[in-house]
């Protein structure tokens, strides 16, 4: 089997495999998966297939090289690093977060699992589409995103974002859904 025959044999059994999410965001009500969840099941059929995947970090780029142990293929995945400001967390603990997070996104890529957007969750389908009401439900969906996630932001940007959901100034809000996650 070529590297890609690999990944694509690892992909499928891994989508048949039907793991399930064990991770819950109880603010915004949806599930998700954790990296406890996916390795298990990666690791087993990397036995099975003779691959390993191997994760590193640069101050710029994480980096998943899935090899082929019984010959010379790689293919590799990257992300963009970044960094967190965690309430209450020293800057090990950030880093460790980053980490964790830029590599079940990682595998996730590497393996194509899939997982509804964040923005999914919180837009709702049967909301009115008169311009007005519209503005307003955009706005709303927005603040409910915003507010999910705001347990990542320093004291200085919870300032900025509560002022901007009080005054549901849409350009600010809009500029701070686009920075969550990155």
């Amino acid at each position: 089997m070529t590297v890609f025959e690999k990944l694509n044999e690892a992909r499928l059994r891994f989508q048949n495999a039907g793991v399930k999410k064990s991770g819950h965001n109880k603010f915004a009500g949806y599930t998700y998966y954790e990296l406890a969840d996916i390795l298990p099941f990666i690791n087993q059929i990397a036995n099975e297939l003779k691959f390993c995947c191997v994760v590193n970090f640069t101050p710029e780029l994480a980096t998943l090289d899935f090899c082929d142990l019984e010959g010379d293929g790689r293919i590799q995945f990257t992300s963009p690093m970044s960094n967190a400001s965690l309430k209450g967390c020293h800057e090990v603990q950030n880093l460790g977060a980053v980490e964790t997070y830029i590599k079940r996104y990682l595998y996730q890529n590497c393996f194509e699992i899939v997982e509804a957007d964040a923005l999914d969750g919180v837009m709702d389908p049967n909301a009115k589409t008169e311009n007005a009401d519209l503005e307003s439900v955009k706005i709303d969906n927005m603040i409910e995103y915003i507010k999910a996630n705001m347990n990542t932001m320093t004291d200085e940007q919870l300032d900025y974002t509560n002022k901007a959901i009080k005054e549901r100034d849409f350009s600010k809000l809009k500029i701070i859904a686009s920075k969550i996650g990155k």
